[in-house]
């Protein structure tokens, strides 16, 4: 079976999430089981880490860092960097 919508709700009804499909996409996943995991406000940093799953024996979040394309105002300092080490280098260490 082709799935074109997937609703997860509580146990109220309440609509939780919703997962449309695309037409030729890869079929949902049949789902046995449903959990929740809570977090305390703050308790990770979701502008350096992102979840990307939860361990089903620990129940808890697996973290992958972000690592954030640096902007051109970072890059040029870099640049600046590297310009004023090599000149440190090549003047005999005026730095």
């Amino acid at each position: 079976m082709q799935t074109g919508l997937r609703i997860i709700y509580d146990q109220d009804g309440e609509i939780v999430a919703s997962f449309w499909q695309d037409s030729g996409g890869i079929p949902l996943k049949e789902i046995t089981k449903l959990g929740h995991i809570d977090f305390v406000h703050d308790e990770i940093n979701f502008n350096t880490h992102r979840i990307v799953k939860i361990d089903p024996d620990t129940k808890l979040p697996v973290v992958e860092r972000i690592y954030a394309e640096p902007t051109a105002e970072e890059k040029m300092k870099e640049l600046e960097d590297q310009i004023l080490l090599l000149a440190n280098e090549n003047t005999g260490g005026i730095l």
